[in-house]
């Protein structure tokens, strides 16, 4: 499976996963939200992805079409991410 993921252009810490082959009404309406601008594709690949569950978001995207999520990152300024 491959996961459409957009982001929303009010709050940029919510994000709506779709599936990319699914032709249902509501992720056509996701895609052609004004409010959702598309972000990426995803795979499923079995790696991990920060703050994505893909397992979570083909079980929720089954039942309503959707998968719903926030992330949020903060940047701590003493954190030295060279190492």
């Amino acid at each position: 499976m491959m996961f459409e993921i957009y982001r929303s252009r009010q709050n940029h810490n919510h994000y709506v996963a779709i599936a990319k082959d699914d032709s249902r009404d509501c992720p056509a309406n996701i895609r052609e939200s004004q409010n959702l601008e598309f972000l990426i594709d995803v795979p499923d690949d079995g790696q991990p992805r920060i703050a994505f569950n893909p397992n979570e978001a083909k079980g929720r995207i089954e039942r309503t079409g959707f998968y719903a999520f926030n992330v949020k990152i903060d940047v701590r300024e003493s954190v030295d991410l060279r190492r």
